[in-house]
């Protein structure tokens, strides 16, 4: 029986022509600490990796779409040295590159919806439905709250098909809070100037993935450049996850490990989470390579031992190693199943996973509709308070789990189809 003996380059030249049956390799290296693979462990890791692809297929359907992964380009930063992404793909959001393109569901899994739903989906668009945006926040035991978190339910772009427009975002602050708080404040603006140009959704969609690349790349820029004109220079890096809703379209830009998540639906109480985001860490093949050729090296998880993240504004004493500003950017077509998308820091997710997350808010999201109505008359919604406060309730879990970093919640929930339907009558 044959057994590879070599160095993990080596190695990853003789299986390049698999991709997942490296990664599969590259992770059993990480876990196992062994530089001895036999053929019939290649077999077993790679039968494995077919099974889970196709056991996540299972629980989505077409109308979650995760468009090309075109992020990563040659250089450490994914932008060329003139300030502009390489041809392969920015001229559109969604390009020639496409990447998983999923197919129908099953026959057994089309027909699961909550009851009376595909009715609802006759009656009510998704568009129609009001949105509710709440923050849960705790400090855990750091000494500073370095998150930021911005949330706009009227984002105001002037095309005219454009019925709903609204932006929301997560940004994890380490080393300090300097680079969330520069990124709250100047992201939003730089994509409402870019975006404010286009006349109709399809001109804002095709310039979509070159606009949140544009205007990530100017912000770290700038924040790094605030940061050498002070001494000692800052160090702060922060994570990035927006999300940007367009009608009934829902666009998610990220960069670093603050997940957003989508809870769907699937029967009166069953619901399934779908990730929206992609997290970078340098364990991650892809971006660890990147990080090998700018130079840099990864010791216990950790870029030059030190950050956590591949991804991130700020961190200018990493860039040089191979830490990119460029999102990963995605589309999701909203449907009256989706009840809430949530969005929050790496806080959270070390004590959840995304299924117990979105079960936990949906649980408390039903206790609250049992309560009596409390009219919030700032919000003027009778449920904003009740939703508040299952995010407060979801936060002071995570502590409560023993989470020590800060953990920041923001749940944006799309209001019931009866209660719009109710509303209507």
């Amino acid at each position: 029986m044959s057994c590879f003996k070599c160095s993990f380059d080596k190695r990853l030249l003789e299986l390049s022509l698999i991709d997942s049956l490296t990664l599969f390799l590259w992770r059993l290296h990480l876990e196992n600490d062994s530089e001895h693979y036999t053929t019939v462990d290649v077999k077993k890791f790679s039968q494995s990796f077919v099974m889970q692809m196709a056991a996540k297929r299972k629980f989505i359907n077409t109308s979650f779409s995760l468009y090309g992964d075109l992020d990563i380009d040659s250089n450490s930063s994914g932008i060329s040295s003139e300030g502009k992404e390489d041809s392969s793909d920015t001229d559109s959001l969604f390009g020639k590159k496409k990447r998983n393109s999923l197919s129908e569901e099953p026959a057994d899994q089309k027909n699961d919806g909550v009851g009376g739903s595909q009715l609802l989906n006759m009656l009510i668009a998704a568009k129609d439905r009001s949105l509710i945006s709440v923050c849960g926040w705790r400090k855990g035991e750091r000494e500073e709250m370095q998150d930021a978190h911005f949330f706009d339910d009227n984002f105001g772009l002037p095309a005219v098909d454009i019925k709903r427009c609204a932006l929301y975002g997560i940004f994890d602050g380490h080393a300090g809070r300097k680079a969330a708080d520069y990124t709250k404040e100047h992201l939003p603006m730089k994509l409402k100037e870019k975006l404010s140009a286009c006349v109709d959704v399809a001109s804002l969609e095709k310039g979509l993935k070159r606009t949140f690349i544009e205007c990530f790349r100017q912000v770290d820029e700038a924040f790094l450049n605030e940061a050498r004109k002070v001494k000692p220079t800052w160090k702060d890096g922060t994570t990035v996850t927006t999300i940007l809703i367009v009608n009934d379209v829902l666009y998610c830009a990220n960069i670093g490990d603050s997940r957003a998540v989508v809870c769907r639906n699937k029967g009166p109480d069953a619901v399934v989470a779908l990730q929206l985001t992609v997290d970078h860490s340098p364990l991650q093949f892809d971006e660890r390579m990147r990080i090998q050729k700018a130079g840099g090296n990864v010791k216990d998880g950790r870029i030059m031992g030190v950050l956590e993240v591949s991804r991130s504004i700020g961190d200018g004493q990493f860039k040089a190693h191979g830490v990119s500003c460029v999102p990963d950017v995605k589309k999701f077509s909203i449907t009256t199943e989706d009840s809430f998308v949530l969005i929050a820091c790496d806080g959270l997710w070390k004590t959840f996973n995304n299924q117990e997350a979105v079960e936990f808010v949906s649980k408390k999201l039903k206790e609250s509709e049992k309560r009596p109505e409390v009219v919030d008359e700032h919000a003027g919604n009778p449920r904003y308070l009740e939703c508040e406060r299952v995010a407060d309730a979801l936060a002071a879990e995570a502590v409560k789990r023993g989470c020590g970093d800060n953990v920041s919640i923001l749940i944006i929930i799309f209001e019931s189809p009866y209660e719009v339907l109710k509303a209507k009558v």
